[in-house]
């Protein structure tokens, strides 16, 4: 489709999309998080969390909440660490 930089590329999508963000700064009992929380357009029945701390994002529903392993390794949190967020979201999703 396009030249950038000598590069060729084809665009799959782009679109620019209205979002209503929610943010969310709470101290757990071992550290502080800071989240971004926002509507999937993907899937409605998901959440996407950006946790701002570590850069890092993650789409989930409270099925995928329960899965031991899923917030672990996306946000490269340890178990305890990842309970707490865990606890924390139960109420949003």
């Amino acid at each position: 489709m396009g030249d950038m930089m000598g590069k060729n590329y084809e665009v799959i999508k782009d679109e620019t999309v209205g979002k209503n963000v929610r943010y969310v700064s709470f101290m757990g009992q071992l550290q502080r998080y800071d989240l971004a929380i926002l509507d999937d357009h993907e899937d409605v029945n998901k959440k996407l969390i950006i946790n701002m701390r570590k850069n890092r994002c993650l789409s989930i529903d409270k099925q995928d909440l329960h899965n031991k392993g899923v917030i672990e390794h996306t946000f490269n949190e340890a178990n305890m660490e990842a309970d707490e967020i865990r606890h924390f979201l139960q109420d949003i999703l």
